[in-house]
């Protein structure tokens, strides 16, 4: 599947072009292997047991590939089996493939509103950032449900009229968003109308429950604002868009769930503050498509971190000055992020299973134009702040 995002407004980001292969990757659960039963037999012929993924290292590391190869997708889509002990989904696994034993990774704990101190504790892996396998292997470019499901929308509305969606950004601890100091402030106001809510756990923006075949996610959740928290020194009126970073404190604790997860800050998987030129990383958003304004269903782009010393001579020729507090990543024709994913995360993953946010959508040279990549705000320059800026 390929699509791209234009803008009329040089400075207003962003939406997902090009969808990449879903690849996925071990949510936590206590996992019984029975070796010896349900016998099965593997695509290349040999002898297995039909038996949980999470128990078969070797198919496990194969779909974890960003991106995932056609013909080892194929390979682990025809190893699917029926009747497996474990965690779905089954898999036939050979005995010298497979693990024995309990398997157990910890998860996100729910936190009963009003316990205290939610505000300031932010997780460490693997219990953020947690990346999905859902209920079966998927094929090619669909987003899982609970893919990144530490994505939000931001919610704005004008008075008493019905709220919409003009923002993303990223749950990361269990009162925090983070986002763009752009959708908090300035001329996103004046055209949006006031913050309003914050949805959790959203897929497909056209569905009450969201569902791929029998596999279904929990209703969505909507909380209010208690404050918006743009960067100091951020200036709305500034082209060059320095410090474009906020937190959003919501109104109650979050409580966590298979759909509804916190990210990873960099420094929670130990990430460098600076990211080897050529990287691929990862947004993610609802944002404008060919086809249409914004896409109903999440979508995700693998792009590459460009250099940024030539990139900031390239803004530098539109008046725009860039700093090292900012990334420059992709700019191939139609594959951007674009209107509508503005303080959205841009990702990276440690061994494909934890995600970090490195990056917020920022702003571009309007969408998907050759050569110009879009502007991101670093992550890492700003874990201070954010730390700094957290209460219980």
């Amino acid at each position: 599947m390929m699509s791209s995002k234009w803008s009329t407004n040089t400075y207003k980001r962003h939406g997902i072009c090009k969808m990449s292969t879903a690849g996925a990757l071990i949510l936590c659960s206590l996992v019984q292997l029975s070796i010896g039963q349900n016998s099965c037999r593997t695509p290349d012929n040999r002898n297995g047991n039909c038996i949980s993924i999470h128990n078969c290292p070797r198919l496990l590391t194969l779909i974890q590939q960003r991106p995932l190869p056609a013909e080892d997708r194929i390979f682990a889509q025809k190893s699917q089996c029926r009747g497996g002990t474990g965690q779905a989904p089954h898999v036939c696994c050979t005995p010298n493939d497979s693990v024995s034993g309990n398997v157990q990774i910890p998860t996100p704990a729910s936190t009963a509103a009003g316990a205290g101190g939610e505000g300031v504790i932010l997780p460490s892996a693997p219990r953020c950032g947690q990346a999905a396998i859902g209920d079966r292997i998927y094929n090619g470019n669909d987003t899982l449900l609970d893919e990144f499901a530490w994505m939000v929308l931001l919610e704005y509305a004008k008075g008493s009229s019905k709220p919409q969606i003009n923002c993303a950004g990223s749950l990361i601890n269990q009162r925090y968003v983070l986002t763009a100091a752009h959708c908090l402030t300035g001329a996103i106001l004046q055209a949006s109308g006031k913050l309003v809510s914050v949805r959790l756990g959203e897929y497909d923006k056209s569905k009450p429950i969201d569902c791929i075949g029998n596999d279904c996610a929990d209703p969505i959740v909507t909380m209010g604002i208690e404050e918006s928290i743009p960067h100091p020194e951020y200036d709305d009126s500034s082209s060059n868009r320095q410090n474009d970073i906020g937190l959003i404190r919501l109104d109650r604790v979050v409580t966590y769930s298979d759909f509804i997860k916190p990210v990873c800050l960099p420094s929670a998987l130990g990430l460098q503050p600076s990211i080897r030129t050529g990287t691929n990383l990862i947004v993610a958003g609802w944002g404008r498509t060919l086809n249409s304004r914004q896409s109903d269903i999440k979508q995700k782009l693998y792009i590459p971190l460009n250099d940024f010393e030539q990139c900031s001579q390239k803004f530098a020729a539109k008046r725009v000055h860039l700093s090292t507090s900012q990334l420059c990543v992709g700019g191939k024709f139609t594959e951007d992020s674009c209107d509508g994913d503005s303080g959205g995360p841009l990702m990276m993953g440690e061994d494909a299973t934890n995600y970090a946010i490195v990056g917020i959508v920022s702003f571009g040279n309007k969408c998907g134009l050759e050569g110009w990549p879009g502007i991101y705000t670093k992550v890492s320059d700003y874990e201070d702040w954010i730390r700094s800026t957290l209460r219980p």
